[in-house]
């Protein structure tokens, strides 16, 4: 799909998880980097004929994602790795991406989704194992006992734990018994977001014929 277009599915998308009316020509464009509108009523055109996008009544506000849509926006970045352990520093990816299914993403939180890889053991309790995805919602409160992506420190080193708060202190507890609970002042700790769904990619085998 040409990457504007895409651009739009996934503006579209997550316009549609918040409140109010869709956006118009002029803020799709300024969202994907168009400034003719011509050209995004081009790109609107050809995503309707090709069965991503239809019309609930005139004009572009009108415009709402289909099912297609919805799968085509779900083509998620993965953003980084995370550790399932400590030691881990946040890693940047661009060079790959995971088409998600459209419920994942349908949410109306008006939050921001993203994908992280987990590196590590550490949660294998709760069926968060080395090599999975997890899908992050921001949160930045989220309820005692979610796990989450949490900072430490400086914000250098970033893990996947059980939160729970206990006064001034915050304790990031492990789901392994091999692992120690990491308990720290909760000025020391950012919560980037809580997990929602944990993908387990096909694993390879270790001849790595993927048989």
């Amino acid at each position: 799909m040409h990457p504007r277009r895409l651009g739009i599915l996934r503006y579209l998308a997550l316009r549609a998880r918040t409140e109010g009316p869709p956006p118009s020509v002029r803020e799709i464009g300024l969202e994907v980097g168009l400034r003719s509108s011509q050209t995004v009523h081009h790109h609107l055109l050809r995503l309707e004929e090709e069965g991503y996008v239809d019309h609930v009544g005139r004009g572009a506000r009108t415009l709402r994602l289909t099912g297609k849509g919805w799968e085509a926006a779900g083509n998620m970045a993965l953003l980084g790795r995370i550790a399932a352990g400590r030691g881990l520093e946040a890693v940047a990816f661009g060079d790959e991406a995971y088409s998600l299914a459209a419920e994942l993403l349908s949410g109306r939180s008006g939050r921001r989704s993203y994908l992280l890889r987990v590196v590590g053991q550490s949660m294998v309790g709760a069926r968060i194992e080395d090599g999975d995805l997890l899908v992050v919602e921001e949160d930045e409160a989220p309820a005692d006992g979610a796990v989450v992506v949490a900072l430490l420190g400086g914000g250098d080193e970033v893990t996947v734990k059980r939160l729970y708060r206990e006064g001034e202190m915050v304790r990031l507890r492990p789901e392994n018994g091999e692992h120690e609970e990491i308990l720290v002042p909760a000025e020391e700790v950012r919560i980037q977001g809580r997990v929602l769904y944990v993908v387990h990619p096909p694993r390879r085998s270790p001849s790595g014929d993927g048989s």
